[in-house]
């Protein structure tokens, strides 16, 4: 009797472990999907070479052992073998799913399968529909077979249309992350980090220089750029300052993740980072797939400046007997120092320089590159020609002798202005030389540069004679 109650209490039992051992089956096996709402937190870190560095917080039920996991809104741009991912447990497998949905896709996926092809009749207003195995498709036209014949069929025409029995194992409408856990306990937020193309930021200034020329205006835009695919909102964004080398090492990505976790001043200033610059903006922002952003980055409204003219010329042993009428160049300068004005750290970028007329309005009268430029250094603006200003030079003078060569020049420079006009007249050497004879003042400033700085009182001109004896290259046996 004893057993007979022990055998029903067990056959009662039994079923029960069966459904809980099925259920179980199943909830390990059911997959997990993560999207953008789940997005707790989102930081980005954009670099100048079409990279960025992608800090993605993301909250996730508790996940069984073995369960997979898919994560979507990722960039269509991942570096895959870059993915870190935090607090998800063990990862065992990641895979990146990019097997998107597009009709040249589907036409792949059943190259040498039965499809449905349909034909629209614009006169009847019926439509055909006939079952066909597509035998190739190179985009435009499609080599289906059908009742024993093989024919042609446009691609994407008005009145044809390819009617897919099922979409394809893996195939998606975006781009997924795929991993599979050792599990969590219980629910968590989940950290991933990685570098993507299509992320890039540039660096875009406005001068506007006084009527003077020593003193100007700095606003400097940063132009944000997101070619990945996927939108970023509501997002800490974060702009990386320097020459890059890709992809970067992996100690660097950590302090880089580590440090876009940590919490920075809002005031937009930017921090020295493993040699770089970093530069955080104010506040979030929305960088949209396909959006070009710009946002203030830098600006000063007053920095003290200077505008020179500058000319310069090759000196070689050779004979020119050629006369050149040529005009110099407009050089706008300032030191990124705290006491002129500025004194932080210049991303390189482009520099669009502006001065207003009597009348008050801006035009436009040059650019140039502005290197990434340290605490404390000069900048150097190359702008343009002195319409006003006038330097023609000949060669007066040339002599071999034995082991040297005599040459002679003669500039003569106009200043057709009403203003006084200072120009910076250089001549570089190629081999060793030494000056004979020199009408102005010069200063020798390296071993193969000799500079002459000239005051052009308004509408007058004057002139730059000097000789000069160059040491012939001596051949070596």
């Amino acid at each position: 009797m004893l057993k007979f109650q022990t055998s029903v209490r067990l056959s009662a039992v039994m079923p029960a472990l069966i459904l809980s051992a099925l259920a179980s089956t199943a909830l390990h096996a059911a997959p997990l999907t993560v999207d953008s709402e789940k997005q707790k937190d989102l930081s980005i870190t954009l670099y100048n070479q079409n990279l960025g560095l992608v800090r993605d917080v993301r909250s996730l039920p508790r996940i069984n052992p073995g369960q997979t996991l898919y994560i979507r809104d990722v960039s269509h741009q991942i570096m895959s073998q870059t993915l870190q991912v935090e607090n998800a447990g063990k990862i065992l497998e990641q895979n990146l799913n990019n097997n998107l949905i597009s009709v040249y896709a589907l036409l792949n996926a059943y190259t040498g399968k039965t499809l449905q092809l349909a034909r629209f009749n614009s006169v009847s207003g019926s439509e055909t529909i006939i079952d066909s195995v597509l035998l190739s498709s190179d985009g435009n036209q499609a080599l289906v077979e059908y009742q024993g014949r093989v024919e042609t069929v446009p691609v994407n025409q008005q009145g044809w249309r390819f009617i897919f029995p099922s979409l394809p194992e893996g195939m998606q409408a975006r781009p997924s992350l795929e991993i599979r856990s050792a599990g969590t306990p219980q629910s968590s937020d989940a950290v991933l980090t990685y570098l993507t193309s299509g992320l890039s930021w540039q660096m875009d200034y406005a001068l506007v220089l006084n009527n003077k020329g020593d003193q100007l205006k700095l606003d400097g835009l940063a132009t944000l750029i997101n070619n990945t695919g996927v939108d970023f909102k509501n997002s800490k964004v974060l702009l990386m300052a320097g020459q890059v080398n890709q992809p970067p090492a992996p100690m660097l990505r950590q302090k880089t993740a580590m440090l876009m976790a940590e919490s920075m001043a809002d005031s937009g200033s930017p921090q020295a980072f493993q040699d770089y610059q970093l530069y955080k903006l104010p506040q979030r922002a929305s960088l949209l797939n396909g959006q070009t952003k710009q946002v203030s980055l830098i600006s000063s409204d007053t920095v003290a400046a200077e505008k020179s003219y500058h000319y310069a010329f090759q000196v070689y042993p050779t004979l020119d007997r050629q006369t050149y009428d040529q005009k110099p160049d407009i050089r706008i300068s300032f030191i990124n120092g705290q006491k002129e004005g500025l004194g932080f750290p210049l991303p390189a970028g482009t520099a669009r320089v502006f001065s207003p007329d009597a009348e008050g309005l801006k035009h436009f009268i040059g650019s140039a590159n502005i290197q990434n430029s340290s605490k404390g250094q000069k900048v150097n603006l190359p702008v343009g020609k002195a319409f006003d200003l006038t330097i023609k030079r000949q060669q007066t003078l040339f002599e071999k002798n034995y082991d040297s060569f005599l040459n002679g020049y003669e500039l003569q420079l106009s200043n057709s202005s009403d203003q006084t006009k200072q120009i910076e007249i250089t001549a570089n050497f190629h081999q060793d030389w030494k000056v004979t004879e020199s009408n102005q003042p010069y200063t020798r400033v390296n071993a193969s540069q000799l500079r002459w700085t000239i005051s052009l009182p308004a509408e007058s001109s004057t002139q730059l004679k000097f000789k000069t004896e160059l040491k012939s290259l001596q051949k070596k046996n």
